[in-house]
């Protein structure tokens, strides 16, 4: 298989990925305030337009008529970020006409996004927020396959047309050969209330789709955005820094910040494994007798031992998958399993290692240390493991 050659950044500590199933849901002015957050928490922020044929970061900041300008560095030329309000940006909009319709095929827009990453002097950046368009198109899918993304935020209004595109979205960024964390979602435009009446709300795009959304997909509702009154207008006129600086806009993003900072900075994985009393890895995972659960530090090493007991009910008719995705596990070293159940764990975003066998703390070290990997088969009897230096992939004997 072809590798896919990653875009280094190496003087930024985290890329934040903001996402919608379908436009008109307010995701670029959710992205722009939670960059203008960042940088006035005292973070430096970068904020990426990657919505090549619809830039909208110019607009927002009053930057239409703005043109990149290029340095020489170490003999390569190099984009210069626009900067204003302490964000460092950079958009396509600053580098071709505002008219000009750009007719571009799949690898030449994916070419172009790459550029703007790899060829702008960022300088040292604390979080760079990257306005994705929306859908799931070849862009979304070369940002996550050739910049290394920490994470997605999600954004959907309340209605419904908007929920069934985001489960598309929720689908894409959790495919296996993507595994994007997700973040979380953001309802936005939850509610509308009129600055004569502040304690009224009007639920004009229906209530809590995006909290139902969050529930379905073991996801944390990140926040709940109002409708606020002439913030539309003033994004049209560039002038939404006005009204991002509004009480109410302010507490939702500094609240916002707050729990992506508590989970960007806690960077641990962890590992559930189904085992029997003896601790081997059971080869029924539907009927094991309690599942490890292991916390794994930045440093590949155990740190925490957790005994989960097996809820009630067969694999994937119990509900061991939102249990297991409340306490962050994201991957499952299982023996026997269907793929019904395997289905399950995906979609909550677990991943699953099929055919492992032996004792779990040493199928953990194993696979920690790349020696095992995914055999692509279901329910049948498994071969162990053995620790011969060499990579091992779970096994069936037929």
């Amino acid at each position: 298989m072809h590798k896919i050659e990653k875009v280094t950044l190496p003087n930024v500590k985290y890329v934040v990925a903001v996402a919608a199933g379908k436009g008109g849901v307010g995701k670029s002015t959710v992205a722009a305030n939670l960059a203008l957050s960042f940088a006035q928490n005292g973070y430096k922020t970068a904020l990426v337009d990657a919505d090549l044929f619809g830039p909208s970061i110019p607009i927002l900041f009053g930057l239409e008529k703005e043109r990149g300008m290029i340095e020489i560095i170490d003999e390569k030329q190099m984009f210069v970020p626009v900067e204003k309000f302490g964000v460092k940006l950079m958009s396509i909009g600053f580098l071709v006409d505002s008219e000009q319709a750009l007719i571009w095929r799949g690898p030449m827009a994916a070419s172009a996004l790459l550029q703007l990453f790899s060829e702008t002097n960022w300088g040292e950046i604390d979080f760079m927020v990257v306005d994705l368009p929306p859908g799931t198109s070849d862009i979304p899918l070369t940002l996550c396959q050739q910049v290394d993304v920490d994470g997605v935020i999600i954004v959907t209004t309340p209605q419904l047309l908007s929920i069934s595109d985001v489960i598309k979205a929720i689908t894409m960024f959790r495919n296996r050969d993507l595994n994007i964390p997700l973040l979380g979602i953001v309802e936005n435009m939850s509610w509308f209330s009129p600055v004569e009446h502040p304690d009224e709300k009007y639920f004009l795009f229906g209530k809590d789709g995006g909290k139902i959304l969050a529930e379905k997909y073991c996801l944390e509702l990140l926040s709940q955005i109002p409708l606020v009154q002439g913030m539309s207008e003033a994004a049209d006129k560039g002038s939404f820094y006005n009204y991002s600086q509004s009480k109410i806009v302010q507490d939702i993003y500094r609240e916002l910040v707050s729990k992506l900072l508590t989970k960007l900075n806690s960077r641990e994985m962890k590992i559930a494994v189904p085992v029997t009393s003896n601790f081997e890895i059971d080869d029924h995972f539907g009927h094991c007798e309690f599942y490890n659960i292991y916390t794994i530090s930045d440093k590949n090493e155990i740190v925490d031992v957790e005994k989960l007991e097996s809820p009630q009910g067969c694999g994937c008719k119990s509900d061991i998958a939102s249990v297991l995705s409340q306490k962050n596990v994201s991957i499952m070293l299982a023996g026997g399993i269907g793929d019904g159940a395997i289905n399950v764990l995906n979609r909550v975003g677990i991943e699953v290692i099929r055919g492992c066998s032996g004792k779990s703390e040493d199928v953990i070290k194993l696979f920690l240390s790349g020696l095992i990997k995914d055999n692509g088969e279901s329910c049948q009897q498994h071969t162990e493991h053995h620790a011969d230096g060499k990579e091992h992939v779970c096994s069936h004997k037929n």
